[in-house]
């Protein structure tokens, strides 16, 4: 980039580390969880028969018990996360809820989260055929149940890439996740290894998990392994088993670490194809289980996170319940302990095939787990869509309740707390306690360097600062292209002085680029003062901002862009991230630029009167709105190329208008093909609204999908 470079970080994608809060908390503050000797503060959940959050409970309907002794509870307060409502006794009814703030370009702000969706994928256990039902869920989830202020990170055991790990509230982002979750090999894996033979000695360099590129047929012989295969018949299974469940809840630990400071309750739900390391069957240590269950629960209980689990395997037969004669001179209640089959034999072949773990061994691992940190367990059911549903129906309101324990005498013992409702018919979902340790919080960043860092990594937006942010690629070489950023600041959250006779106002501006690996690929940080009349400064503030633009070339490839700005005088900072895809045009296929917006005179269709829009997209009601996109590698046929395109305008993810497919008229360059039109904004309500524009190749392979370009714009008038 042409600006000067930065070298003093590197931000891995997932972290989200950099969200936190200044001066003392109390509770219901947005970090809800503390312990300390003079209080411990606890979310709940509370359902009703049908799974769904119960409001409306006072303090009085609640009863906490810690080691078994009566607590007094001294704060009680319900929030309500899907109408971003708290209160200290109960809901006023849906009139009293505050209006929804209109989305910000930057995303939501810690105020503005309402539900935050944690996937872990546990690729080492699930089966290929298991992920057309994994995909199809999480893809109605995105489509169907996701609010716009919802952050959701998809995580993966292994085969994971950062920029699609992240938490966040873009939909096409997570969409392109879903679509990642094809299968993996690993030395661990239960599924999906190539048979011995096909590997060689050596171990591959890769170590991040390639993904199949192909189908049925490509899997077998194309994948990238991390390590020798593994043979699932062998005598070290079991060794394997352990290895494979450790590094699961491995994965979900680094998680839960990673969202305590993200605000409110979370939800982590482990999709998995079981759990066995958490039973307690022969072989297991009760006592090391029950300490790794202890140290689990604290730390989901410190970082307001419940495990929700799911076996995606769904409703099987189970023919693993052994006759009597065959069970080897063992009572059910044996010195054994007992295995949650209380004297069955663990079935390794049912489902007709050598499974790498027994049904009921794996759930009763997936239930305890659930059951010891507040979530839900979804087991034997094929309605994935149903049991999802469970999840996020308890996800949507949850109580706080504070209380000091009699017992202050901290020594980090484990202290099992209970609660519960006066009505019977309500399940209360909580956790099971705490070690007796205080939490210790974080230090806040004292550097400027440092600041910008942690909002940098947070996937909360920090809108002490509000900018807009315009990326848009076009191409250069075949494999590679030009990337133009711009960005538009707010001066009205600008701190200025008066120097001779004018308004002057000194602030940052910084980026970072992270290829879809989550490493750091360039950055820029500048410097800039600005010092304007107060004319200027009115015309500033109403065409959108103080602008600055740069611009890099990088190599084909999916990257994250994120922006910072930082106000000198009062330290506080506005952040924004967008994406862009960089295609190879070398390789023919069909690609795209970014979508170029401009106003034009309203009805006038000659171009040499539009206007670009600026990085804010705003534009007048008295204007048309004119789009434009290159598209790159049409297939031909007798020289021409025949695409075609369909115009998509929504709000807040709802559709409000929808064209009809249109070709594109033929250029005379066919590997270039230029899109442009136009549409009057006179009956458009002032608002943000999202233009898409789905671009089809009808001479392309039908197995080729549609290209999608979008921008969204703010109508004014």
């Amino acid at each position: 980039m042409k600006s000067k470079a930065l070298t003093f970080l590197t931000v891995f994608v997932l972290s989200t580390a950099g969200f936190s809060q200044s001066g003392k908390q109390k509770p219901g503050d947005e970090q809800t969880i503390r312990i300390s000797t003079e209080l411990v503060q606890l979310d709940v959940v509370v359902t009703d028969k049908n799974g769904q959050a119960v409001r409306g409970l006072t303090k009085n309907d609640f009863q906490l018990y810690e080691g078994g002794k009566k607590q007094l509870i001294s704060f009680f307060e319900l929030v309500d996360a899907v109408k971003g409502q708290r209160s200290g006794q109960q809901a006023q009814g849906p009139d009293a809820a505050p209006a929804e703030p209109p989305p910000s370009a930057q995303g939501p702000g810690g105020s503005d989260i309402r539900r935050i969706f944690a996937f872990v994928v546990d690729d080492l256990t699930i089966r290929y055929e298991d992920l057309t039902y994994l995909r199809q869920m999480l893809t109605n989830f995105v489509d169907r149940s996701m609010q716009p202020n919802d952050l959701v990170a998809i995580v993966r055991t292994v085969g994971g890439k950062g920029l699609l790990q992240q938490f966040t509230t873009d939909k096409d982002l997570l969409r392109r996740s879903i679509a990642s979750l094809t299968p993996v090999s690993h030395a661990l894996g239960a599924f999906h290894n190539p048979d011995p033979g096909r590997l060689s000695g050596t171990p591959s360099a890769s170590t991040d998990g390639a993904v199949n590129p192909g189908g049925d047929a490509a899997m077998a012989g194309s994948l990238d392994t991390s390590g020798e295969s593994v043979d699932i018949n062998s005598s070290e299974e079991d060794t394997n088993r352990t290895l494979r469940s450790f590094m699961s809840l491995g994965t979900a630990s680094f998680l839960i670490d990673s969202m305590k400071q993200l605000p409110g309750r979370k939800s982590m739900v482990l999709i998995s194809g079981g759990l066995p390391i958490l039973s307690s069957k022969p072989g297991n240590s009760a006592g090391a289980v029950s300490l790794f269950l202890n140290a689990l629960s604290d730390r989901a209980t410190r970082a307001g996170v419940a495990i929700n689990t799911m076996d995606i395997r769904g409703l099987q037969a189970s023919m693993g319940v052994a006759s009597f004669e065959d069970t080897p001179a063992k009572s059910s209640m044996g010195a054994d302990g007992g295995g949650p089959g209380f004297g069955r034999i663990p079935d390794d072949k049912q489902f007709g095939y050598k499974n790498p773990f027994d049904q009921m061994e794996a759930q009763q691992g997936l239930r305890v787990l659930a059951n010891e940190t507040g979530g839900i367990a979804v087991l034997n059911k094929n309605n994935f869509d149903e049991g999802l549903g469970k999840i996020i129906g308890a996800s949507d309101a949850y109580y706080l309740l504070a209380y000091t324990p009699s017992d202050s005498n901290f020594k980090g013992d484990f202290r099992k707390v209970e609660i519960k409702v006066n009505n019977k018919d309500f399940r209360v979902l909580s956790r099971r306690g705490y070690f007796a340790r205080e939490d210790r919080l974080a230090a806040e960043p004292v550097t400027k360097q440092d600041q910008v860092l942690a909002a940098i990594k947070s996937p909360v937006a920090h809108r002490d600062v509000d900018l807009e942010a315009m990326v848009l690629y076009k191409a250069a070489e075949p494999a590679k292209g030009v990337i133009d950023i711009s960005i538009m600041v707010d001066p009205r959250k600008l701190s200025f002085e008066t120097v001779n006779g004018k308004k002057q106002t000194s602030y940052d501006v910084v980026g970072f680029v992270f290829d879809e690996l989550g490493k750091l690929r360039g950055g820029f940080n500048e410097t800039l003062t600005a010092s304007l009349t107060a004319a200027e400064l009115d015309r500033a503030t109403k065409e959108g901002g103080l602008s600055y633009t740069t611009g890099t070339t990088l190599p084909a490839g999916t990257y994250q862009i994120r922006l910072a700005v930082r106000d000198n005088k009062s330290g506080g900072i506005g952040t924004v991230s967008r994406y862009v895809e960089v295609p190879d045009l070398s390789k023919g296929k069909l690609a795209a630029s970014s979508m170029l917006l401009g106003a034009a005179v309203a009805g006038e269709m000659n171009a040499t009167k539009l206007t670009p829009l600026s990085p804010s997209r705003r534009i007048s009601r008295k204007e048309d709105l004119r789009y434009a996109v290159v598209i790159y590698n049409p297939k031909l046929k007798g020289g021409q190329p025949q695409l075609q395109t369909r115009l998509i305008i929504s709000q807040n993810g709802n559709i409000i208008h929808k064209e009809d497919d249109q070709p594109v008229p033929a250029g005379a360059n066919g590997a270039q093909q230029l899109k442009v039109g136009q549409f009057g904004l006179s009956g458009v309500k002032p608002g943000r609204y999202t233009l898409t524009l789905l671009i089809t190749d009808t001479l392309a392979d039908k197995k080729t999908l549609p290209l999608t370009r979008s921008m969204d714009f703010v109508v004014v008038d």
